[in-house]
């Protein structure tokens, strides 16, 4: 339905005429109500000019008792046509009361004055005049005066409607001029009246129509600009598309196609190649030596698959490459396309800077399309582990399984720490010529959803690969301390390179020693391994706490790769032997030498040595005869919530 568009000329005269008929209202109003008052105070004022000139008369004769006379007085006053009643009061007593004819008819309509009677020459009052006077002129002058307001008033108002038309007249022009502009678009003219009127109007008409012409250039120049910026924005968003799905150095599709095909194409199978230790040729012959290889590498593939039109060569990203095949092959064909790929590239020799470089792939192959990048992975990865070039997915690879598990434990190590549910637990440890406890372990456990205890052994090499492992060595360093601080027992803490190497984690450490003031009771335990790169940055560190009066213990000492030269290096205070050695150290002669050495080194250069994993009464006697200063395991004590000295 079309809005009907209201005139604003016709607002205008609207709203002239309101004001108008309410002034018009008002000063109605207000004059009669001052003329009625004006009128009626010019009768009362009459009257009271009656009673101050018969008072002296009547007074005298009521002063003489001449009653006649007052009576002769009060009659001759009644003859006046305005005079409708006079009352003499003497001490409140009627002496003399006269009423004219028309008393009655007139008694609503009257002006009623009094005025107090003066002794001649005390002008102690002797009694009251009360008069009662006709309005009737007072009415008369009313009318006249109604009649002329109403006829001023009405000349007023038609003067207004005349004013207001005429105003009207004078809009209509720019009602004319909106009109002309309710349905302008930029590029169409159309033609505003009145530009050639020498007015007002005129200069508004002149005015539109240069701002028309202003628009319409305007709007031509966005035209052809955003004609421009559609032709750049298209070709932009062609190259931005290019970019998004192919990789920017080998200039193979990228992974987006790739999971852009295994949704369009539901029978189809993938292979993936990785470079093994490609990190390595990047480090020992540079970058550019890396993205050769990789280019190199992308055009023999493209090259092999060229007139296979079923067969897309895809960049995954870094060192990964994939072949997609949009029909799935036979079982046959497509291990034996992956073994013959295999072959290939491994003959390949590549040129840099006269040094001829030759790379080996491990392939992970899925016939499967459902998650079919994931299951190639898989094979991927589990071909890696197992040192094999080729693996194609099967689900007895169990791989899924164990990426599963990893994950329902990274989220069970994030609940916990949320929750507060990382505790330690403490293993005494003793000292083996008295038998008493010297020392504990702080030992990592978890809590549960159902309140049941868990041992590191089933979370803590998942938390090392994650995000959590150096909030877990932040909690156990916190609550040990925490434990200690009013505990006559020293204690000791398990530290791995990485905590070491970690900035902030030492910075933790320090504070919750000054502010728990445990330096004197707190061991670190390092763990001795091959991992120790920059044996200077682990130094600095253990330099750094012995000054504030730590202890330093290695930690599994003899698990594998032991190195006497750097404790030499690192400064400790004692040697924590492996339990792979002290647990079969009463039947094993192997342990027992190796055993028998450590001990002796350990003691030229004043170490206290530890045995860990003292499982029963035979090996502790025999790590008794050994000479060896301290003991923990199970069969002396488990560990325990609380310390029980």
């Amino acid at each position: 339905m079309k809005k009907k568009i209201k005139s604003l000329s016709s607002k205008i005269v609207f709203l002239i005429s309101l004001v108008t008929l309410f002034s018009i209202l008002l000063i109605f109003n207000i004059f009669e109500k001052i003329n009625k008052e004006a009128f009626y105070n010019v009768e009362t004022q009459k009257a009271k000019l009656v009673l101050s000139t018969i008072e002296p008369l009547i007074a005298l004769n009521m002063y003489l008792s001449l009653n006649d006379r007052v009576d002769q007085l009060t009659k001759q006053l009644i003859t006046n046509p305005n005079i409708l009643a006079i009352k003499v009061l003497q001490n409140n007593v009627i002496i003399n009361e006269r009423k004219s004819k028309e008393f009655e008819n007139n008694i609503d309509d009257s002006i009623i004055v009094e005025n107090a009677i003066f002794h001649p020459n005390s002008k102690k009052k002797m009694g009251t005049l009360v008069l009662t006077y006709s309005n009737k002129n007072y009415k008369e002058l009313i009318d006249q005066y109604t009649k002329l307001l109403i006829k001023v008033l009405f000349l007023f108002g038609i003067f207004f409607i005349l004013f207001s038309l005429y105003v009207k007249k004078l809009l209509s022009p720019l009602r004319k001029i909106a009109k002309s502009l309710k349905n302008y678009t930029p590029d169409h003219k159309i033609n505003i009246p009145f530009i050639q009127q020498n007015n007002e109007i005129g200069l508004i008409s002149n005015a539109l129509n240069n701002m028309q012409q202003s628009i319409m250039q305007y709007s031509e120049q966005q035209q052809n600009i955003n004609k421009y910026l559609e032709e750049k924005v298209s070709e932009k968003t062609l190259e931005l598309r290019t970019q998004l799905y192919t990789n920017s150095l080998t200039k193979l599709p990228n992974r987006l196609t790739l999971l852009h095909d295994i949704r369009i194409f539901s029978d189809s199978a993938l292979l993936i190649i990785n470079i093994d230790d490609f990190k390595e040729i990047n480090d020992f012959f540079g970058q550019i030596a890396g993205d050769n290889i990789l280019v190199a590498l992308a055009k023999k593939l493209d090259t092999m698959f060229l007139e296979k039109n079923n067969i897309k060569v895809i960049h995954l990203g870094a060192d990964e490459f994939a072949l997609f095949f949009m029909k799935k092959p036979l079982q046959e064909e497509f291990v034996s396309i992956a073994k013959t790929l295999i072959t290939d590239i491994e003959k390949m020799v590549f040129l840099h800077e006269e040094n001829e470089l030759s790379i080996r792939v491990t392939v992970g192959g899925a016939l499967q399309m459902q998650d079919a990048l994931e299951k190639a992975d898989i094979a991927l990865k589990s071909a890696k582990k197992q040192g094999k070039s080729f693996l194609l997915y099967d689900k007895n690879l169990e791989v899924e399984k164990q990426y599963k598990n990893n994950i329902e434990w990274v989220e069970k190590l994030n609940i916990a720490i949320e929750n507060d549910k990382i505790i330690p637990y403490f293993q005494p440890i003793f000292d083996n010529k008295t038998n008493k406890i010297v020392s504990c372990e702080s030992l990592i456990r978890l809590i549960d959803e159902d309140g049941k205890i868990i041992g590191p052994y089933h979370f803590l090499t998942i938390a090392k690969k994650s995000k959590v492992y150096t909030k877990l060595t932040r909690i156990m360093i916190e609550k040990s301390c925490q434990y200690f601080e009013h505990l006559d027992c020293d204690f000791s803490v398990n530290l791995s390179v990485e905590d070491m190497q970690d900035e902030d984690t030492v910075d933790f450490i320090k504070y919750s020693i000054e502010k728990y003031n445990v330096n004197k009771k707190i061991v670190f335990e390092i763990l001795e391994t091959e991992e120790i790169e920059n044996f200077e940055e682990v130094l600095n560190f253990i330099n750094e706490l012995k000054i504030l009066g730590c202890r330093i213990a290695i930690d599994d000492f003899g698990s594998g790769y032991s190195n006497f030269a750097y404790l030499l290096q690192l400064n400790i205070d004692y040697i924590k032997i492996d339990g792979s050695l002290i647990k079969n150290i009463d039947t094993d002669l192997n342990a027992k030498i190796v055993v028998e050495t450590i001990v002796s080194f350990a003691k030229k250069l004043d170490m206290l040595v530890i045995a860990e994993y003292v499982h029963k009464e035979d090996v502790y006697k025999k790590v008794k005869e050994l000479n060896i200063d301290r003991s923990q395991g199970f069969y002396l004590a488990e560990p325990q919530e609380k310390v029980i000295l």
